[in-house]
């Protein structure tokens, strides 16, 4: 994997935490999702850093995913 080198630096969860902080302080959007592959354990991880919860089971392009929620507070 040619990002393998940046693997468990930090970047994940700073671009997550940006993202989420973007959505709910100027988009004002009410809530957000991560569609996450149910074998993606890394992301899944940095989903439940943010706060993030496991809300259900679903399928994206015949592939089987978790989708994680986080209402703006």
């Amino acid at each position: 994997n040619t990002y393998r080198a940046f693997w468990g630096k930090g970047i994940a969860n700073a671009a997550a935490a940006a993202v989420l902080k973007y959505a709910f302080e100027v988009r004002r959007e009410p809530k957000l999702r991560a569609l996450i592959a149910s074998s993606n354990e890394s992301s899944r991880r940095v989903a439940e850093r943010l706060g993030m919860t496991y809300e259900m089971k679903t399928e994206l392009n015949g592939k089987e995913i978790n989708s994680y929620m986080r209402e703006r507070t």
